[in-house]
């Protein structure tokens, strides 16, 4: 099951390998120089609290733009679980992975629907979802899902498009400016304790759960 939006096959399966030939150029996209002049993802992270020895959950992490900084800012003692929909994607994470030896065995790969996850409940310091909450369909269950992996008091982390026309990135329509998104959050229990500009296109709220 799938709760981000998707278009499946309707012409003997080539359509799927269009689809996965956009999947690769989209990942090459994520990881691009032009984005790190964009976002730059030690700077959020830093931003969004991540400490050494944490359990991470970076959710709909793609091809590990923010997962491979992550797994190296909680260390050996800490846990990164890298959920996504996309085998494509999480294979560029896992070779990205592999390269980095001291942070692989720090990076739980799991190929799942952010909504229903195999995380066990109760076990993360840190949930972070990059780009992601404007994309889901079923907002109330995806942040459900949030609430059973998180540990009371636990950081939960929202970064998205600003609800503005850009060069780049997702329709303006399916955007959510910080105040839509804010409320989206409230109505599934989570104070927003931070609101932080993120360059000229993004903003990222910062949650407590149990609050």
């Amino acid at each position: 099951m799938n709760s981000r939006k998707e278009h499946r096959p309707l012409d003997g399966g080539r359509t799927r390998v269009n689809h996965i030939d956009m999947e690769h150029t989209y990942a090459k996209r994520l990881l691009s120089k032009e984005r790190r002049k964009e976002q730059d993802p030690k700077a959020i992270l830093k931003a969004a609290g991540i400490k050494k020895g944490m359990v991470v959950a970076d959710l709909g992490c793609g091809p590990g733009y923010f997962t491979i900084d992550i797994a190296s800012m909680v260390g050996k003692s800490g846990l990164v679980y890298a959920v996504d929909t996309s085998p494509v994607m999480l294979d560029y994470l896992a070779k990205r992975a592999k390269r980095r030896s001291a942070i692989s065995k720090t990076i739980k790969v799991m190929h799942s629907d952010v909504s229903f996850t195999r995380i066990p409940s109760k076990s993360v310091d840190l949930a972070f979802f990059a780009n992601v909450l404007h994309d889901i369909e079923d907002k109330t269950a995806f942040l459900k899902e949030v609430r059973r992996i998180c540990r009371d008091g636990a950081v939960v982390v929202d970064l998205d498009w600003k609800k503005i026309k850009t060069e780049h990135g997702p329709p303006l329509e399916i955007r959510l400016s910080e105040d839509t998104a804010e409320k989206i959050l409230s109505d599934s229990g989570y104070a927003v304790d931070k609101r932080l500009g993120i360059g000229p296109n993004h903003y990222m709220l910062l949650c407590i759960s149990g609050q």
